[in-house]
């Protein structure tokens, strides 16, 4: 979970994330919070940068957890954090990484759209809405249906 680029707000998603993205966005909650609303366990709750997150979704179930590179695969505590996790042998599905802003919490994801069918969930507190980008450059923004009328 982190803040992304200091004193840049959130508007340094576009350029970080150019192909694609979700970003989902939730007023009033913490990243810890909205992780566990979109159905996150706390094993599932394991610090990765952007490019360890890429690293394993774009990995072979037959890879060698040698071949990540931001990984000692010696390191038998991390190798035990990330199979508890989830993340290895087997690639994960998706990966949602969190963070906060001025009071919103938000969550990346790269190449799927977990979080979007908890909006309601994300919205108990506040304000709550997805943006979807696909690598054609077309967006789409969902918020939940009460926010509608």
């Amino acid at each position: 979970m982190d803040g992304g680029p200091a004193g840049n707000g959130l508007r340094w998603i576009a350029d970080a994330y150019s192909t694609s993205f979700t970003l989902t966005l939730s007023e009033g909650l913490s990243p810890y919070e909205l992780l566990r609303r979109v159905g996150a366990e706390e094993r599932h709750l394991v610090p990765l940068t952007r490019s360890a997150a890429y690293e394993l979704l774009l990995r072979d179930e037959e890879d060698h957890i040698s071949d990540l590179d931001f990984l000692d695969w010696e390191d038998e505590a991390a190798v035990a954090r990330l199979t508890s996790a989830g993340f290895l042998p087997a690639p994960p599905h998706t990966v949602v990484r969190a963070g906060s802003v001025a009071g919103w919490a938000y969550a990346l994801e790269e190449f799927h759209c977990r979080t979007g069918p908890y909006l309601v969930a994300l919205s108990e507190r506040g304000r709550a809405f997805c943006v979807h980008r696909n690598a054609k450059g077309f967006s789409r923004i969902d918020m939940p249906a009460a926010a509608m009328r």
